[in-house]
């Protein structure tokens, strides 16, 4: 590791950058710096679901090729014991399994899978919109490469009318929307629904794997290390308390 640089790591990046890199492994572009996140933001947990009465959840929706259904998850009545129910932190029991079984099929190569994570729990319009701080938020975590909040993509294939959430008064009479495609914000202003977005996460780069390494100093060398990737073979389930926390 110290005479080349590990494929979709940071080493290469900081080198050009800095002219110094971790050698250990990764240094400030490694997972294990976003610590005092979890630390702040479990205790930030704690006293906006005491003294504001919010509560802000994360669970795994996908994993590779296994996706949850839309809308097979209730966001309005999930529970944290739903969630942390299982190793993989899916609140769908059966969905659970299939992911930890599509984990163990590439953890016997010696490979990585990727994975998503669906957040749910205020903000200024124009640059400091709602969505904008979300983002740049969740993005500030490791190996992550997507953000979506609401509809996200899916709503490029729909039209004004077809995405549009209609409004209507609730038992309490408070102003409601019918759908929730906006995902909880409005021209960057939180509307009082659940505030819902997803994360996309890359497979895990340290993999158990022969790989062509760069160097600086050589054309390419081959370099062969073996991990015990006991918590790295798929970011997404370690990644939905780190969710929580940049929600936080």
């Amino acid at each position: 590791m110290s005479l080349a640089y590990r494929p979709s790591h940071a080493d290469a990046t900081y080198d050009f950058k800095y002219g110094v890199r971790s050698v250990q492994g990764g240094g400030r572009s490694s997972a294990r710096v976003t610590i005092g996140r979890v630390a702040a933001g479990a205790i930030a947990k704690k006293i906006l679901k005491l003294y504001s009465g919010t509560e802000i959840l994360a669970y795994v929706s996908q994993v590779n090729k296994v996706v949850l259904p839309e809308g097979l998850i209730d966001n309005q009545t999930v529970t944290l014991e739903q969630i942390e129910s299982n190793i993989i932190r899916c609140p769908n029991p059966e969905y659970a399994e299939e992911m930890v079984a599509s984990i163990d099929a590439v953890r016997t190569r010696g490979d990585s899978v990727s994975g998503v994570i669906a957040c749910i729990d205020i903000g200024t319009p124009v640059f400091d919109k709602l969505e904008a701080e979300l983002a740049k938020a969740c993005m500030s975590l490791p190996a992550t490469k997507g953000f979506e909040i609401g509809s996200g993509f899916a709503g490029t294939f729909m039209t004004g009318s077809e995405h549009n959430d209609e409004f209507f008064m609730d038992q309490h009479d408070q102003i409601r929307t019918k759908t929730n495609r906006s995902g909880g914000v409005q021209g960057g202003i939180s509307n009082g629904e659940i505030i819902n977005m997803s994360i996309a996460f890359k497979p895990t780069s340290t993999i158990s794997k022969l790989e062509l390494e760069g160097s600086k100093d050589y054309a390419g060398i081959f370099l062969y290390v073996y991990f015990r990737m006991i918590s790295e073979l798929g970011v997404g389930f370690e990644s939905v308390i780190l969710g929580i926390t940049c929600i936080i």
